[in-house]
C-alpha cells in the first residue's frame, strides 16, 4: 500500500484497540506537514491499513512519536523539537478517534526516538546529544525521569532510534548510535547495565552493504521463522551502497 498523508516520521503500533465496535490494531505516526498525529486503523486479518485522518497537535516541529498501553489505555507520545512531549490517551467509543492530552514534559533539547515497555511502565526518550532518559509511563505518576545513558564513549551523538528486544529471560533497549554508526544495548531494567555494542556490516555475498546513519530501528524477540528465529533487527540505512541508492533497511537476525 501507498498511502500519500504527508511526511510521516516516526511509527508505532498496538494492538486490540476498540474502534467503535470493532477491534482492529492502530499504528499512529508522527505527520510534519500538518504537526498532527496521523492515525491508521489495521485489519487484523488481512493486514490492510485504513487511514483514520490526523488530529492537530500545538506543537510547532512535532519530530519523534511512540506508543505505550497501559491497562486498557492507549496511548501516542509524540514530541516537539524544542523538547516538549505530550502524551494523548486515544480513544474511539464512536468510531471516530479522539486524542486527549493527559501529560505534558520536556527535555532540555531535541529529542526524538522514544519507546515504552508496556508490561514495566517505562518510559525510553532519547535527548539527541544528551542522554536516554526514562520515566513511568503511566501519566498519573509523577517519578522525574532519571537518565540511563548519557552521550560519551559508549554512545555518540545523536541519539536517533529505541527499541525493546523483550525475550523470556532478559529485557535489552537498543540505541542507535548516529555519531559513530554503532547500536549500543543496555538492560531496559535497573540500573540498565551497559551490555555491549556492534556495527552492522556488508554481506559481500548477497551484495548488501552495511548500515550507517541510523535514525530508526525496531526490534522484535518472537520467533519469525527460519534465521529469525530468536528475533529480528531492523534498521534504517541512511547511506545506501552496492550500488548507490537511496536510503534503505537492513534486516538482521538477533542471533548475529
Amino acid at each position: 500500500q501507498y498511502l500519500p498523508v504527508g511526511r510521516m516520521n516516526n511509527v508505532d503500533v498496538r494492538t486490540g484497540f476498540a474502534l467503535g465496535d470493532r477491534t482492529v490494531d492502530l499504528a499512529v505516526a508522527s505527520n510534519r506537514d500538518r504537526n498532527s498525529l496521523q492515525i491508521f486503523a489495521i485489519d487484523r486479518d488481512s493486514g490492510e491499513l485504513t487511514n483514520l485522518g490526523d488530529i492537530a497537535t500545538p506543537m510547532q516541529e512535532i519530530y519523534g512519536l511512540c506508543m505505550a498501553k497501559q491497562g486498557e489505555a492507549f496511548y501516542a507520545i509524540p514530541n516537539d523539537k524544542d523538547g516538549t512531549f505530550i502524551q494523548y490517551r486515544l480513544s474511539a467509543p464512536r468510531g471516530e478517534m479522539q486524542a486527549e492530552e493527559v501529560r505534558r514534559f520536556n527535555v532540555d533539547s531535541q529529542p526524538e526516538g522514544c519507546v515504552a515497555d508496556d508490561a514495566a511502565g517505562r518510559l525510553f526518550v532519547g535527548e539527541e546529544n544528551a542522554a536516554v532518559w526514562v520515566l513511568p509511563a503511566d501519566p498519573d505518576d509523577p517519578t522525574p525521569a532519571r537518565p540511563v545513558i548519557e552521550v560519551g564513549d559508549k554512545v555518540v551523538a545523536d541519539i536517533e532510534g529505541l527499541a525493546l528486544h523483550l525475550g523470556d529471560d532478559h529485557r535489552y533497549l537498543v540505541i542507535s548510535s548516529q555519531g559513530n554508526n554503532s547500536y549500543v544495548v543496555v538492560d531496559a531494567v535497573p540500573p540498565f547495565a551497559y551490555r555491549g555494542r556492534f556495527r552492522i556490516g556488508a554481506n559481500l555475498e548477497a551484495a548488501i552493504d552495511g548500515a550507517s546513519e541510523t535514525d530508526g530501528l525496531e526490534v522484535t524477540a518472537l520467533d519469525l521463522g527460519g534465521a529469525y528465529g530468536e528475533g529480528l533487527l531492523v534498521v534504517q540505512d541512511g547511506r545506501n551502497r552496492l550500488p548507490q541508492a537511496p536510503q534503505n533497511f537492513k534486516y538482521v537476525p538477533w542471533t548475529a
